[in-house]
């Protein structure tokens, strides 16, 4: 099974359904850490499901730089699984690097089944102008940008 968003520390590069509204009186910051699950649980499915043009459209503008939607695509080409379930661990502010920059984002824990069996891993969303975003794996960034595909996908 190939999960290049299930490696590395910001890996499920990758995860994650559709963004929800929080009703309810639970604080702002708790409201956004609900969107951050939702979102992860997305790109999660979107990866199982080897839909690589719409995670391209979810990535953090910075990495969109680095890598065309087209070679992203390409790169990606047949990477899909099996997702049987998908559990959110926890969710909690932290902050990732992004070239040579720290930026505040919100981490995911989860775990996945495939029919390969269950990961646990963390993954980093980060908010863009009210959009969440994920980003790439330092080695992946660095593959792209190098104009190759990495390892992973």
């Amino acid at each position: 099974m190939n999960r290049p968003f299930l490696t590395g520390a910001v890996s499920l590069a990758s995860v994650l359904l559709a963004v929800t509204a929080c009703g309810g009186r639970a604080s702002p910051a708790k409201q956004q850490a609900r969107t951050a699950d939702a979102f992860v649980r997305r790109i999660t499915v979107q990866f199982s499901r080897g839909q690589s043009g719409r995670l391209w459209d979810s990535l953090l503008p910075s990495d969109q730089r680095i890598v065309s939607r087209a070679r992203f695509v390409a790169c990606q080409a047949g990477t899909g699984w099996n997702l049987k379930s998908l559990k959110v661990l926890d969710t909690y502010g932290d902050s990732v690097a992004v070239g040579g920059n720290t930026i505040p984002a919100e981490a995911v824990s989860v775990r996945a089944t495939s029919d390969d069996g269950t990961t646990t891993a963390t993954m980093h969303a980060v908010l863009v102008k009210g959009t969440w975003r994920w980003l790439l794996q330092p080695s992946d960034r660095q593959s792209y940008a190098a104009g190759t595909c990495p390892r992973s996908g």
